[in-house]
């Protein structure tokens, strides 16, 4: 099928700051060197314009244009010497309106492309729009009309007319823009909304960041160049496919059956655009959105507004906390202009000799501009610069560096560091053809946020080993599967659910279970991508969750759920007589005790379980014993023919009976999957011996081992393997080398900072000076990982980071907002200031005048109305909520900031950083590389808090427990490993000096690579007179 490139935004030279050499042939001599076949017109509202389009332009019957004359065109060019053929060259009627006007008490700038189907319609729109303003003043007009009035003109004019609003992005001229745009399109439009299907992205966002917001699905995303001059054509185009023709384009982007297709955009990165960041260019002063949202929009130089950019507006407007590309949108290309390209390479200005020499040179060997960077073959490039093919290489799988624009400054990328420049201006040879990281994710992490991406196209799902088909075949009686760290646990568990539905099983019949919601999301989007076009999926969810469907379906509604601090809060509340210690003592007993299926009898109990029922309230346990004693008196009856458990290792003994239960007496379809090496969570309940548990249940219990590792290098597993009872060790599966240090320093500080230079060094440098000097393994932040037993030990090692210029993020607490009931208060002021997202929902009522007060009026005047109680209104989630109220001065401040605050924390933030967690936060993930601090014996093995704070040490160490969190953050690498202790650290304001852990003199000292930094003594000395 013919495929056709469309640039559909340009101007003449009638718009202000053009080029003066515009005209139609000087157009189609310029899309022909480009290669684009179709090109909009521009402009056809002014006259003198109009005029040269009739007197150079031929119509024909597709509703398209061609060059009257092709002769000379060629001179358009005058430094091209080749031939220049336009005869494929063709034209669409297009023109840009620039709207200014005052609409819900603001004034509003909006621009909007009109397409129209030929001369005649084009005239006749002219002469109604002629009643609104002066068409000759600019080949853009500004008018005073509203956009629903124009498009309401359009539309009238003829029935193939059509509008799409311009750079929907851009701060001061555009549908969404953040100086005069609107927050939604049907604010805008009205009731003509349904009548827009198409939408320009613009310069300084891309189709990806469009699909944060699902308000933007059902439009057509198309790109332009919105070019002033012939060179800066194409710079952002689009791809269609079958019949090149007015109407079938607008089919296409009506996603209408057809002819011609919508096969995608050819894109800027974003970050060239010139308002991709926030900022203010008179003060050089460039900030990314959370930095913007610090400074409250000010410029911190100055103190006047700051111009707000694309990210920022697209973050405050999205819904999403990470791009959901929908079915139905195409892909896109990010690309660099070529003279770009031949301009850093070169190190000469865009339009020198130099370039435009070599520009023409390429342009007469491979045709076109976008021929050489979309299809031309690297090895065919390096016969004209071994340089230009591997800029071109890197430009296609992304491995660019973004130099982002602001306020109206154009940004850069560039293909190269200055140091590889300088090497190859000195003719050393560049380190070619380096591994591509995957092409939406190379220099794109923010896009990625945790737990949710971009689907890739047609993802291959690797074949099972011979040990994952053994588990994937094994039944039908009750399984087990012990899967090491890496060894594809998860491929293994969704190979069993293709297995079951390929051989007929009613999806709704099988139920998979996790220990996490994260988990539970993961496993639902690979269901998703496992099982593509099946309407129904098996069920996939936590225990808790299901629990409270559960509790909700014999109840007849939710029940008020208690988190995991409330319970506690709750149980002190019922308890006033115990206090400190033996309240937390009492506490711990009580929930293991429930976990492990025992109720403890007494009066702190009761007292408990008075306050719950007074208050209606339940906590985690609660579902689960409810759901369990349903399901051993027979009043739930499972309706699932296979249950699959994940993380089996994690599980308590009540949660352990819950899925047993679910499992049925026989055990048939039972197919559990975990790592007794990696069971870290004892001291949350979780039953030791699992499978000595299920075997005594099901003597026939299957089990099998999966050993073969696809994550680390074989002597990191060697290594972790001297920390494993059986001491055997798994077999690697990829070809790694890897590097193993134990580092030991005077003071934490002192490891700190050898902790920031290490990490320095593998990421190549966090500045340009450090970049220059080359080395590196070329690691992103994202690539490395600090994994500490405790959070205490995190300040010193991010204030490190931080003097290094590395990028951290370090594990905080729940923010306040996802607390369910502080966002039911937030909700409450929305619906009183008016907010589109609130108005009209089924909350409490509180008047206006109490919601203005803030948060502590609304805890008076709302007391105990469900579902809020005295607990709530103490709770840490409302008293952070009351100090961001006070901090921003108001709840617009606030829920502007919340809104800003979720996006920024699922999207941006913790992709480009290096992960500061905890070893348990670490399970589950992996990481290039992965730094182990604070390894001294009484912090690893834990030896409890009363050690740490002198108090004295009643509860034993959970040794064995220990030992497997070690192990779990020895396996998270995959070829570098840095342990590292401290003679000497300083925590809750005591100084210890504790010795190099016990778990680490466990592991072969010789595979082990030592560094230290020595303390050095300076004596001093008198000299003595010689009189």
């Amino acid at each position: 099928m013919n495929t056709y490139i469309a640039d559909l935004h340009i101007h003449s030279r009638f718009s202000r700051a053009t080029s003066k050499n515009l005209t139609p042939r000087n157009l189609a001599a310029w899309a022909s060197v480009k290669g684009v076949d179709v090109l909009a017109t521009g402009d056809f509202t002014h006259p003198g314009w109009l005029d040269m389009i009739t007197e150079q332009l031929a119509p024909e019957e597709n509703g398209l244009f061609r060059l009257r004359d092709e002769k000379g065109v060629a001179a358009e060019i005058p430094w091209h010497s080749g031939k220049i053929d336009v005869s494929s060259v063709r034209f669409t009627l297009c023109t840009e309106i620039s709207s200014i006007y005052k609409k819900a008490g603001k004034v509003r700038k909006i621009h909007n492309l009109v397409f129209m189907p030929g001369l005649d319609a084009a005239r006749k729109f002219n002469t109604r729009l002629a009643q609104v303003g002066n068409l000759a003043s600019d080949g853009r007009p500004i008018l005073g009309l509203d956009a629903r009035d124009l498009l309401e003109m359009v539309l009238e004019t003829d029935p193939l007319a059509y509008v799409v609003p311009a750079h929907i992005w851009t701060p001061w001229f555009s549908l969404f823009g953040s100086k005069s745009g609107f927050d939604r399109i049907e604010d805008c439009f009205g009731d003509l909304s349904g009548e827009i299907f198409a939408l320009e992205t613009g310069l300084s966002s891309d189709p990806e960041m469009n699909w944060l917001w699902s308000a933007l699905d059902r439009f057509a995303l198309i790109s332009n160049s919105d070019a002033h001059s012939g060179e800066k054509l194409a710079r952002e185009a689009n791809i269609f496919s079958g019949e090149m023709s007015f109407a079938g384009m607008r089919t296409a982007l009506r996603r209408e059956d057809g002819t011609t297709h919508f096969e995608g955009t050819l894109e800027f990165y974003p970050e060239e655009g010139k308002y991709h960041l926030d900022g203010h260019r008179k003060c050089g002063v460039m900030l990314e959105p959370r930095e913007s949202l610090l400074h409250k929009g000010i410029c911190p130089s100055c103190g006047k507004p700051l111009t707000i950019g694309v990210l920022n507006r697209v973050f405050a407007l999205a819904d999403r906390a990470a791009p959901l590309r929908p079915k139905h949108q195409p892909g896109f290309s990010s690309l660099v202009p070529l003279p770009e390209i031949l301009s850093e390479i070169l190190g000469a200005g865009v339009g020198t000799k130099k370039v435009t020499g070599m520009y023409g040179q390429l342009i007469r060997d491979f045709g076109s501009e976008l021929a050489i960077l979309r299809g031309a073959a690297v090895e065919d490039l390096q016969r004209s610069s071994k340089m230009l093919a591997e800029a071109v290489r890197r430009m296609r799988h992304g491995q660019v560096h973004r130099h982002s624009g602001y306020d109206g400054e154009f940004g850069r990328i560039s293909m190269f560091t200055p140091q590889e420049l300088l090497e190859f201006k000195h003719g050393r040879m560049l380190a070619m053809a380096a591994p591509a990281a995957p092409d939406e994710e190379a220099g794109q992490r923010w896009r990625k946020a945790a737990g949710a991406a971009v689907k890739k196209e047609d993802e291959a799902v690797p074949s099972p080993n011979e040990m994952q088909q053994s588990a994937i075949l094994a039944g039908p009686g009750p399984v087990l599967v012990q899967a090491g760290p890496g060894t594809g646990k998860t491929q293994t568990l969704m190979g069993r659910v293709r297995r079951l539905l390929e051989e007929g099983v009613d999806p709704q019949r099988i139920l998979i279970l996790t220990f996490t919601r994260k988990a539970a999301r993961e496993l639902k989007d690979r269901l998703q991508r496992v099982c593509p076009g099946r309407q129904a999926l098996p069920k996939a969810d936590t225990l808790h969750a299901l629990g409270l469907e559960y509790w909700a379906s014999v109840m007849g509604e939710d029940p008020i759920l208690l988190s995991e601090e409330a319970s506690r809060r709750l149980f002190a509340a019922a308890n006033p007589d115990l206090q400190g210690k033996a309240l937390k003592t009492a506490w711990n007993e009580q929930s293991l005790a429930r976990e492990n299926g025992v109720r403890i009898p007494g009066e702190q109990t009761r007292r408990y379980l008075d306050h719950k029922a007074r208050f209606n309230l339940v906590d985690y346990t609660d579902l689960l014993e409810f759901w369990l004693e349903h399901l051993e008196l027979g009043q739930y009856v499972p309706a699932y023919e296979h249950v699959l458990v994940d993380e089996v290792q994690d599980l308590s003994p009540l949660q352990l009976s819950l899925v047993t239960g679910l499992g049925g007496k026989t055990g048939r379809g039972f197919f559990a999957i975990g790592d007794p090496n990696q069971s870290i969570y004892g001291f949350r309940g979780a039953a030791r011996d699992v499978e000595g548990r299920l075997r005594a249940l099901w003597p026939d219990l299957r089990r099998v081992r999966l050993v073969h590792n696809y994550r680390s290098a074989q002597q990191i597993l060697n290594l972790a393997a001297h920390l494993a009872p059986e001491r055997e060790s798994l077999v690697a599966q990829k070809l790694l080398s890897a590097s193993m240090v134990l580092f030991e320093a005077p003071s934490a500080e002192q490891e700190a900072g050898w902790i920031a230079g290490r990490i320095r060094e593998l990421l190549g440098g966090t500045g340009h000076w450090q970049a220059d000097l080359g080395g590196g393994h070329g690691l992103s932040p994202g690539d490395i990982a600090l994994l500490v037993r405790l959070k205490t030990l995190v300040p010193p090692i991010l204030r490190a980071l931080e003097a290094a210029g590395i990028p951290a993020s370090a594990p905080e607490q729940e923010a306040f907002f996802v607390d369910p009931r502080v966002e039911l208060v937030l909700r409450i002021a929305g619906n009183v200031l008016g907010l589109p997202d609130a108005v009209g929902e089924d909350i409490p009522a509180c008047p206006e005048q109490v919601v203005e007060k803030g948060p502590l009026a609304m805890a008076v005047h709302l007391a105990r109305t469900p579902p809020f109680d005295d607990l709530f209104w103490k709770s840490r989630a409302f008293m952070d909520l009351v100090k961001a109220f006070q901090g921003v001065a108001g709840w617009r401040g606030l829920l502007n900031l919340v809104r800003l605050e979720t996006e920024l924390c699922a999207i941006r933030s913790k992709a480009q950083k290096v992960q500061v967690m905890t070893m348990h936060g670490a399970k589950g993930l992996e990481f290039e590389a992965v730094f182990l601090p604070g390894l001294e014996e009484g912090i690893l093995p834990f030896a409890g808090m009363d050690m740490l704070l002198g108090k004295t040490v009643e509860d034993g160490v959970d040794l064995d427990e220990e030992r497997r969190l070690f192990y779990v953050g020895l396996t998270r690498a995959k070829s570098m490993l840095f342990l590292s202790h401290s003679a000497s650290r300083r925590i809750f304001g005591k100084t210890f000096k504790l010795g190099l852990s016990s778990l680490v003199r466990r592991l072969p000292q010789d595979m082990l690579r030592k560094s230290a930094i020595r303390r050095h003594v300076r004596r001093s000395e008198r000299q003595l007179s010689l009189f």
